[in-house]
Order: C-alpha cells, then sequence, then structure tokens
C-alpha cells in the first residue's frame, strides 16, 4: 500500500474499475465519498494498465495457471493437514456398530466386560497387549498411506482415484450378553496396502462337550477334570489378535501373526486349564535374503531372552505348520509357531509372548517401506496374483484358526476371512521358467528349509 500512484479516470468508468478490482483482488481500491475523477490504486495495477493488449492478456493467463496449481496444491495439502487434525483430535475411524477411538478406549471397552474376572491380571495384561498393538498398527499403516498419498512422488501416477488418502474401516462388535466381543480393522484397495486386517476378539462362553474333549488332547488338567463326568460346568475365554498384511507391490512380502490367551473355568471361577498360541510368518512373492534374515533374527532374539531352546523348536514348528502338504511347498519362509503352550507360570510365558508380539512391527514395517517403492510390471503382479492363490487355498484348508472360526456358533465370519488378498489367480499347472526370480523362489518353497536367522551370506538382493 504504500506504493501507490494518483491515476485520472472519467467518473464513468469509476464504477467499472470498482467492481472488477474489488472482485478479482484483495488490493486496496480508495474512491472517495463524492463522484471526483481522481482514484488511488497500487503502483503495479498503473504499469499493468500501460502495458498492450497482448501483453496484459500473456500476463494473465500466466497469472491463472500459477493461481491453479497453487489452489490446487494447497486443496490437497489442507485435505490432509484437515484430516490430520480431525484424527489427532478426535483419534476416530468409522465402520460398523460404535466408533472406534484407539487403543486406550478400546482397552476399557474389552475390560468393561470382564466384570467381576478383573482380577486376573494375566487376562488384563492380555487385553492391554492386543488392543493396543493394533491400535499401533492402524496408526502406523494410515500414516503409510498418507505419506504415500501427499510426499511419495511414486506413487502420484496411481492414485487410483483416491480424493483422500485410504483409511482403515474399523467394525466394533459389542454382543457382549452372548459373550463376544471383537474390534475387526481392515483397509483395502490402497497404494500400499492391496488388503490388511488387524482383530482383536474375546470369546467368554460355555464350553461343549466336543470342544471340550478336542482341546483335552494336548492339557492333561483337562483331561483328567473330563474323566470325572463334569463336563456342563466349564467356560471357555479367550482373547487373542491376528493380523495379515497383503502389500500392493510384489516385491514386498505378505506377513501375518497372531497371539491368543486361552482359560478354561469353572462356574466357580477357578482355573481347570491354561495356555497361549501364536506365532508370526512371512510369505516373499519374490524373496529379498536380507529381510528373511532380519525377520528370523528378530524373533530368535525374542525367544533366546526367554528360553535357548525356543527359536529351533518354534521355527521347526512353523516350517511344517505353514506347509502345503497337498503341493508340497511351504507357504513361505516361515518364523516362528507355538500353541498349547503352558509350562512354567501365567506371567513367565506371558512375557515371553509380550516379546513376540512386540517384535512385530520393527520386523516388518522396514520391510514394507523398503520395498514398496521398488519397481515391478505386469508380469511381477501376475506372479503375485498365483501366490496370492496358494495362500487362499493354505488358509483355506489347512489353517487352524480358520477352521477354529468355522467351527464357533455366531462368529463374524467377515472377521474370519479378513486374511484372503483382494487378487487371487489360479493357473492350471503353472510353473515359471527356468532361471527367474520366481523359479528361484519356488526352489526355495519346495527344498529344505534354511536357517535363516544364522544364514553367514546375505546377498542383500533377490534369492541367487
Amino acid at each position: 500500500y504504500r506504493h501507490t500512484q494518483q491515476i485520472y479516470l472519467p467518473s464513468s468508468a469509476q464504477t467499472s474499475f470498482q467492481n472488477r478490482l474489488v472482485a478479482t483482488s484483495s488490493s486496496r481500491v480508495v474512491l472517495p465519498a463524492k463522484p471526483n475523477p481522481c482514484i488511488t490504486m497500487p503502483l503495479f495495477v498503473t504499469r499493468f494498465l500501460s502495458f498492450t493488449t497482448r501483453r496484459r492478456r500473456t500476463l494473465l493467463k500466466a497469472a491463472t495457471a500459477v493461481s491453479v496449481s497453487l489452489v490446487g496444491a494447497s486443496t490437497m495439502i489442507s485435505t490432509w493437514r484437515f484430516a490430520e487434525a480431525t484424527q489427532k483430535h478426535r483419534d476416530q475411524w468409522v465402520g460398523s456398530g460404535q466408533p472406534y477411538y484407539g487403543g486406550e478406549w478400546a482397552y476399557k471397552f474389552f475390560l468393561g466386560a470382564l466384570e467381576e474376572e478383573c482380577g486376573d491380571k494375566t487376562k488384563i495384561d492380555m487385553v492391554q497387549l492386543t488392543t493396543m498393538l493394533q491400535a499401533s498398527i492402524i496408526q502406523r499403516l494410515d500414516a503409510m498411506e498418507r505419506k504415500a498419498w501427499v510426499e511419495n512422488a511414486y506413487f502420484h501416477s496411481d492414485r487410483k482415484g483416491l480424493e483422500t488418502p485410504l483409511k482403515f474401516r474399523v467394525d466394533v462388535d459389542d454382543r457382549r450378553e452372548n459373550g463376544k466381543l471383537g474390534i475387526t480393522a481392515v483397509m483395502q484397495g490402497g497404494l500400499v496396502v492391496e488388503k490388511a486386517g488387524v482383530g482383536v476378539t474375546m470369546l467368554s462362553k460355555k464350553l461343549n462337550p466336543r470342544m471340550a474333549k478336542q482341546m483335552a488332547h494336548n492339557h492333561p488338567a483337562l483331561k483328567e477334570y473330563l474323566a470325572t463326568g463334569e463336563v456342563n460346568d466349564l467356560s471357555m475365554w479367550v482373547n487373542g489378535i491376528s493380523c495379515i498384511v497383503h502389500p500392493v507391490n510384489p516385491k514386498a512380502p505378505t506377513v501375518h501373526f497372531n497371539y491368543r490367551h486361552f482359560q478354561i473355568t469353572k462356574d466357580d471361577g477357578s482355573v481347570v486349564a491354561w495356555w497361549f498360541g501364536g506365532g508370526q510368518d512371512l510369505t516373499p512373492i519374490y524373496l529379498f535374503e536380507e529381510d528373511a534374515h532380519h525377520l528370523h533374527s528378530l524373533l530368535k532374539r525374542a525367544c533366546d531372552k526367554h528360553n535357548p531352546e525356543y527359536y529351533p523348536k518354534f521355527k521347526k514348528w512353523a516350517d511344517e505348520y505353514f506347509y502345503h502338504t497337498a503341493r508340497k511347498e511351504a507357504r513361505g519362509i516361515g518364523g516362528i509357531f507355538f500353541d498349547d503352550l503352558d509350562s512354567g507360570s501365567k506371567e513367565n510365558i506371558f512375557s515371553f509372548v509380550k516379546d513376540c508380539a512386540d517384535t512385530f512391527e520393527p520386523s516388518y514395517f522396514p520391510i514394507l517401506q523398503k520395498r514398496s517403492e521398488e519397481k515391478y510390471g505386469e508380469t511381477e503382479k501376475k506372479w503375485q496374483a498365483l501366490r496370492h492363490g496358494r495362500y487362499v487355498e493354505f488358509n483355506l484348508v489347512y489353517d487352524r484358526g480358520t477352521k477354529f472360526g468355522f467351527s464357533v456358533p455366531g462368529v463374524n465370519i467377515e472377521a474370519v476371512l479378513m486374511s484372503l488378498p483382494l487378487t487371487v489367480g489360479f493357473m492350471y499347472k503353472h510353473l515359471p521358467k527356468h532361471g527367474t526370480e520366481e523359479d528361484k523362489l519356488l526352489k526355495i518353497l519346495t527344498g529344505k528349509p534354511r536357517d535363516w536367522a544364522t544364514t553367514a551370506s546375505i546377498t542383500g538382493t533377490s534369492s541367487g
């Protein structure tokens, strides 16, 4: 406003200039109260008016293009920042049922259903572990999608029509009157994540004789109690977390983990049997040996902290469990797997389970971040679909968790099947060409299991 200049206009033009400048600019236009041919304008306006008509049009076109670009960029950033601010203050994800407000809220949600059982510290600790880990995974994957949508140039050409960054849908299932509580969070169709699901469930119900008999095989105390003929006074309580991530990029591996705690109690609340189960495994579409070593070394560290026999035992168990018997090939490069773990105190076993669960994020997210920016094409996507087909076969035929889910009356079947990927392919007698990266992976999966945690030579590239 310091740089102004007096110019003289015909009185008939004053109103026209006022309307145009006030409507299109925030520049100050000073018009006298009474008709006066003198008007005060910014100096740049008077200079603009001194240009030729052709030059004015050129400058206006350039200014318009810059304005549109700036408005578009500011709108995109504003949308993201608004979402960030809204998330920060409300911490709310929307799905069916009541809104989900994060880990602390979920912890209290499940804890409220324990009622008189709140005196059991192990149950409380398990609920805290599962709900807080779920919340952390939701937040981290949400953040990766936001980063890919806003900042990462690699993804800008493939936003898939997303007007805002993709977020989790979180469904809260409150059927406590039937002994069922659950929070299922699913993200699908993103830029980093093709499909991801992380669910926490808690069941508290009467144990039917058939299930009691099945569980008694690995639990002598329960078997001994059933021998007395007392079956109808038993109840089952279980709390667990299950997670699956199928990335968009075929170079990024699929990961799965779950951890759970069971207790079988009498009507008076006394515990007849208890145990823990769980594990984590990696399923690469294209094998990077350094990724396999990274995951296995962290799992081994968590196991060795509690018992040096745990890792070799549970690694062998995973190699045997995650095996597609009909096709004679492993589902992936394994990890650890254990079930019916009840040797020692509940507190000590829970501490082991917690250390394994805490390993998930540092063992997987660095891999996901790095591999999601690898280049890929149509050939890699077709191979990914075929490997997803193998994953579906295993989950529907061999997976214990899927079988258990189908056996529970009134179960949320969508939560049971959230592990299935979006893109799946099946081809009759498909074999990759000899010497390709696909062929190298298949040789690893059909060969003898490798000791990834102590592998001396890690290439840092795809296998081979």
